[in-house]
């Protein structure tokens, strides 16, 4: 399938989010801000063109998958408004075109980790709200 675009946004969708999304190779953007729930798929992680995912404003749990650091084109992130818990993962510091961050908003926990200060161009990252969250990101 050669679907680039899939922007479901707004439309009261509920359930979890498919894991047969992860075969859809030559997406570029998938927005779902829903009422989905259940956990983020790692099968997300083998989306190598996707440049902006947003699944925020649903009820997402869990933690976030260390499978999305492989998304090498990633542009945008947003996971913000949902009840994910555990920590960032480091892994996301290999998103080296990542430029927006959004994880306000969840339950995560632990520090911010020091891989993300290696991000080329990051034009925010926004973790405000995350209650546990803490530490500081250095860029050299």
């Amino acid at each position: 399938m050669n679907l680039q675009v899939l922007s479901l946004f707004g439309n009261d969708l509920a359930g979890s989010i498919p894991r047969e999304l992860g075969r859809l190779v030559n997406l570029e953007q998938l927005w779902l801000n829903n009422s989905l729930t259940g956990s983020i798929p790692p099968e997300l992680g083998s989306l190598a063109n996707l440049r902006q995912l947003e699944l925020g404003g649903n009820n997402l749990t869990g933690s976030i998958p260390p499978e999305l650091g492989r998304l090498v084109n990633l542009e945008q992130l947003g996971l913000t408004n949902n009840d994910l818990t555990g920590s960032i993962p480091p892994e996301l510091g290999g998103l080296v075109n990542l430029q927006v961050l959004s994880l306000f908003g969840n339950d995560l926990a632990g520090s911010i980790p020091p891989e993300l200060g290696g991000l080329a161009s990051p034009r925010r990252l926004a973790v405000w709200r995350t209650w546990e969250v803490c530490g500081s990101v250095i860029t050299t």
